[in-house]
């Protein structure tokens, strides 16, 4: 194993940089769960660094679950090591993702949500995005804080309709990464509350009527509004740059159908 590993330039966040290898190493296979790691004194020359930053790296990876102690013997994987490395760079991914990137990941788990809500939502989520939908229309103009919360109620009552937990948990996880981006934004468009809520309401209708089709294009279609607003504002503050998707730019971003409804429905 020692020969994989590459000296670290300096100057860095050395015991940071530590972890973040050996995680990697773990997560590709070249330590396995249970395995004996190198003594501190073959880590320090492997990756040409110090004991005390080997020392702490390995404790920060310990502290984590990653690694245990054994005395007298020596550290080793936990047997639950490459499932939490997995998870750890996962979240660093999302921690570290462009928005226009979430809200595409939003756009594509999100319209799968819809229509699988269409075809699963019991009476009882239907029921609960009737009084969510309710209470959004009646915050509109009023309290715009709890405008937000019930629409952000809204998508993750979806999602929990869509009555699959894996599913539900990844959209909730991405959903959370980006809502506040979206939401300060929004705030500065004020009529995109009151398209918003005439959508949701015809989102609402093609759940009830049982239309996946239908329920996923006007998800999609929401998302990539906001998206599209987003990328403006994005643009007015000079950071056009920012989105990374293969659309050629974010002026090409363009929903389904209508990019504005009127405020009375269709």
């Amino acid at each position: 194993m020692l020969e994989t590993i590459d000296r670290i330039p300096k100057p860095s966040k050395l015991a940071e940089t530590i972890a973040g290898k050996i995680r990697s190493l773990i997560q590709a296979g070249r330590l396995e769960p249970g395995e004996r790691l190198p003594s501190e004194k073959e880590l320090c020359e492997a990756f040409g660094v110090g004991r005390s930053s080997v020392r702490e790296a390995l404790q920060a990876l310990e502290h984590l679950g990653l690694i245990e102690s054994r005395q007298g013997v020596g550290r080793f994987l936990s047997k639950e090591s490459q499932a939490l490395a997995s998870s750890l760079n996962w979240n660093a991914a999302l921690d570290n993702a462009p928005v226009f990137e979430l809200m595409e990941a939003r756009e594509f788990l999100e319209g799968l949500v819809a229509s699988l809500a269409a075809q699963r939502a019991s009476d009882d989520d239907i029921g609960g995005l009737e009084s969510t939908l309710a209470t959004m229309k009646a915050s509109l103009g009023v309290d715009t804080d709890k405008f937000f919360r019930a629409e952000l109620d809204f998508h993750s009552g979806i999602s929990r309709a869509c009555n699959n937990a894996v599913i539900s948990e990844l959209v909730n996880v991405v959903m959370l990464r980006v809502h506040g981006d979206a939401e300060k934004f929004m705030r500065t468009v004020p009529e995109t509350s009151v398209v918003t809520v005439n959508l949701f309401s015809d989102l609402l209708n093609a759940i009830r009527d049982g239309d996946p089709v239908k329920a996923g294009d006007l998800m999609r279609e929401h998302l990539q509004s906001v998206r599209l607003i987003l990328a403006r504002q994005n643009q007015a503050y000079g950071n056009g740059a920012t989105d990374r998707t293969d659309r050629g730019g974010p002026d090409e971003i363009r929903p389904h159908g209508h990019e504005h409804r009127h405020p009375h429905g269709r």
